[in-house]
């Protein structure tokens, strides 16, 4: 959740706390504004929404088909918190018609609305309708392969100039390996198979736009996920054929479609820099960066601008929503803590702040083991595929941000946003190892450490706040989170004396192996 700096001069001329949201675009910054809707506010200070008319709402959902139950965060239920975490009761709805921006009930009675799909969850009614597509798609290829029997040769004695062309050799007729699907049923299949849209990015479509895009928090950007485009087949993933062997050598691609070309510049600007420098770190591959990008759809064609960089599986953000509250442990937690000091390192080597370290700009590659990872109460198969995403808010050091995260925020920046000073704050190195403790104590722990909601600024401004990482199991770890959690900037560790804390160096797992 980041806050923008399009609103930066009204937060300046506040007067009380609730109006000096900086630069927060919506609510559910956890600030509230003066041209906010009306909220409600509980004994606990937790600020929710009003109800709207309708059934609850449930987003980042995931159907669980062992039990027949969905459990995403809910929002607009008379009687739960919106952002908790709930668990339905079994499903009475078909299964498989289950899918987004649909109503079900539940055989308790209850009705609740499926908002957006968990990152990296099956759609039921989706995976159902790919199945009969490719079901039907295997019984057109069969129905292709048969060949017609032919009559044996007749035994009659021919005339020479006869017999001499009757035996002339026939083309070999192809095996059925070698079969192809027709064009139009392979462009149906494809469809279905990688949810394509029709819609293209990029000079002569290189790449084909799938499923629905995720809305860059607080700002113009889209995140979609995208496919290398066969130039000599339009329309079809590169490697694809219609077989399920093939799905797997079509190269899938994350793009970021933004009609805000500054930005997309200063994030451009930022990968080049990070990954040329003395630390790379563990950030994703960028691939192609176009200005006024090409594309078939002319709300995009050269209105935007694309990043387009190596896509990953799932977020971290994800893989504890679908772990319901189980923290990483182990070596999936040191795979996981190793990878983003790694990508610290990178950032501040660069003489650069990132501001945004969280658990959502963190993401897999190259690991579709979802569910395995999901019951891996010890951390035993480890997450070596954790990489950093989203440098659009790197700032060069002791330069002023352009917009923040609540929930990463510094107790030192939440004052100067509460005094209306947040424009001429000067960032440190320290502003993100705050955030990177912030960031391990929710995977250690499975949840973060302000609910959301909270308003966090108010909440670390206290007199009587003092970080509490009690609920942190392992001693080293919990030291370590302890020391970048310090509300003196100047006694947090750089990420030097990070790495080399004892909870990576006397593991043999993480950054440094002895």
């Amino acid at each position: 959740m980041r806050v923008s700096e399009a609103v930066l001069t009204a937060v300046l001329s506040a007067v009380c706390i609730h109006s000096a949201s900086a630069f927060a675009p919506t609510p559910a910054a956890g600030i509230i504004t003066s041209s906010s809707p009306r909220h409600r506010q509980t004994d606990n200070n937790i600020y929710c929404p009003p109800l709207q008319a309708g059934p609850p709402i449930i987003s980042s959902w995931r159907y669980e088909s062992s039990k027949g139950v969905i459990s995403g965060v809910v929002s607009n239920h008379p009687t739960i918190s919106d952002g908790e975490r709930i668990t339905t009761s079994p499903i009475k709805s078909d299964p498989s018609n289950i899918n987004e921006n649909l109503v079900v009930q539940t055989k308790s009675g209850s009705k609740y609305k499926l908002s957006n799909a968990a990152w990296g969850a099956p759609i039921p009614a989706v995976a159902e309708a790919k199945k009969k597509e490719m079901e039907a798609a295997v019984a057109a290829k069969k129905k292709a392969q048969k060949q017609p029997v032919s009559k044996a040769p007749s035994r009659q004695i021919q005339p020479v100039a006869a017999a001499a062309a009757a035996v002339k050799p026939k083309p070999a007729a192809a095996k059925p390996s070698e079969q192809k699907i027709a064009p139009a049923q392979l462009l149906k299949l494809a469809k279905s198979t990688f949810s394509l849209t029709g819609a293209t990015v990029g000079k002569n479509g290189k790449y084909l736009l799938a499923g629905k895009p995720q809305q860059s928090s607080g700002r113009q950007a889209k995140i979609w996920e995208a496919y290398e485009s066969d130039p000599n087949q339009p329309g079809i993933p590169s490697g694809y054929d219609g077989t399920n062997a093939s799905i797997s050598k079509v190269k899938r691609v994350t793009i970021k479609l933004s009609p805000d070309v500054d930005r997309m510049r200063l994030e451009e600007a930022n990968y080049n820099k990070v990954q040329s420098g003395l630390f790379s770190g563990r950030f994703v591959s960028k691939i192609e960066y176009t200005p006024g990008v090409p594309s078939s759809d002319r709300n995009v064609d050269g209105k935007c601008t694309a990043l387009v960089i190596e896509a990953g599986e799932y977020d971290l953000k994800a893989l504890l929503s679908a772990r319901k509250g189980m923290p990483l442990r182990e070596r999936a937690l040191r795979d996981a803590a190793a990878s983003a000091g790694q990508c610290i390192q990178a950032v501040h080597s660069s003489n650069l702040v990132w501001t945004d370290l969280k658990t959502e700009n963190f993401i897999v590659i190259g690991n579709n083991n979802l569910n395995e990872e999901v019951n891996d109460v010890n951390g035993k198969m480890g997450l070596p595929g954790v990489k950093g995403i989203d440098l659009e808010s790197v700032i060069p050091v002791r330069n002023n941000p352009i917009d923040y995260t609540p929930e990463a925020a510094p107790p030192e920046f939440a004052r100067a946003l509460l005094a209306g000073e947040a424009r001429e704050f000067v960032l440190d190195y320290s502003y993100d190892m705050w955030s990177l403790g912030m960031m391990l104590f929710e995977l250690s722990t499975g949840s973060p450490y302000f609910k959301k909601g909270s308003n966090v600024a108010k909440t670390v401004c206290a007199d009587e706040f003092t970080v509490d990482v009690s609920s942190v199991p392992d001693a080293k770890l919990r030291d370590l989170i302890e020391n970048c959690l310090s509300m003196d900037p100047r006694k947090r560790p750089d990420i030097t004396g990070f790495l080399l804390h004892p909870y990576f160096i006397t593991t043999g797992i993480g950054p440094w192996t002895f």
